[in-house]
């Protein structure tokens, strides 16, 4: 079970929502576009959304062995291609790095600050529920977001294409919401 925390009433339809693969199949025709940074066309075909942009590249910091790591060029890509999309899905494999960055990067371009912007899509980040072994049935289930991890490789360059100072994304990230201080 997926459900989603209830929009902040400062959020807009500016802010991309952020899913894993499986949930983007399942929900890609209820938004206006649709953006998949990572996985191949092959294994997003199924989608057959009118404004779909795939960008792919593997979720590590240096490429190796047959692995491509995000570059600035891709970082380009992605964002000059969300810039202005309201109502935009993006999805990752396991939604919660290559998505969370990439949704990050667009919501900066479309004008919101990068706190208010990562504190937004932490918050609006999916809810899954956990199972755990545990003798009483009734135990044996919880909810918890999901992990909010953006792609270090990803947030250097959304840095430099944005001008600012080096680590300010990454800062953000490793520090968490300035609004939910359990994240630091």
């Amino acid at each position: 079970m997926t459900t989603s925390a209830p929009t902040t009433s400062t959020s807009s339809d500016f802010l991309p929502t952020v899913r894993n693969i499986d949930e983007a199949r399942d929900i890609c025709g209820d938004f206006a576009s649709v953006l998949t940074v990572g996985p191949h066309r092959s294994e997003v075909s199924d989608f057959c959304h009118p404004n779909h942009k795939i960008v792919t590249f593997d979720d590590i910091t240096v490429s190796y062995a047959g692995y491509q790591a995000p570059t600035f060029d891709h970082v380009c890509e992605f964002v000059e291609w969300g810039t202005g999309r309201p109502d935009l899905l993006v999805h990752c494999h396991a939604g919660m790095s290559r998505s969370t960055s990439a949704a990050w990067g667009i919501a900066i371009a479309n004008g919101f600050d990068p706190q208010e912007a990562y504190d937004h899509l932490k918050l609006n980040h999916p809810i899954v529920r956990h199972r755990t072994w545990n003798p009483q049935a009734d135990v044996a289930t919880y909810l918890k977001r999901r992990a909010f991890i953006p792609n270090e490789l990803v947030l250097k360059h959304l840095e430099k294409f944005f001008g600012f100072r080096s680590g300010t994304l990454r800062d953000i990230a490793i520090n968490g919401s300035a609004s939910a201080p359990q994240d630091r």
